[in-house]
């Protein structure tokens, strides 16, 4: 399960670092394409950087949760071990 929190956790981070610099691009070039009077190419740039602004938040949200579930794992893990390691000493 590790592995697996690791790679959602990678990924999630890639992709809140990415998002924000792809959706101020589009943003530009919908704005260009508006300048030079191209309504329908802005409209699409500007959808299309709604989307990935809802992505962009769905990242963050799982970034925390990512994170959250992680320290969680750590904790118990080392409640175990401490558990294991005392119970060694005892014997």
């Amino acid at each position: 399960m590790f592995s697996v929190l690791h790679r959602v956790l990678a990924w999630s981070v890639v992709f809140g670092l990415l998002l924000p610099v792809v959706i101020v691009l589009l943003l530009g070039l919908a704005g260009l394409l508006a300048g030079v009077r191209d309504e329908a190419g802005g409209l699409i740039c500007l959808r299309i950087a709604m989307g990935l602004g809802v992505g962009w938040v769905s990242a963050i949200a799982i970034t925390a949760v990512t994170v959250g579930v992680r320290m969680l794992e750590q904790t118990e893990n080392a409640r175990t071990n401490s558990a294991e390691e005392s119970s060694e000493k005892k014997v």
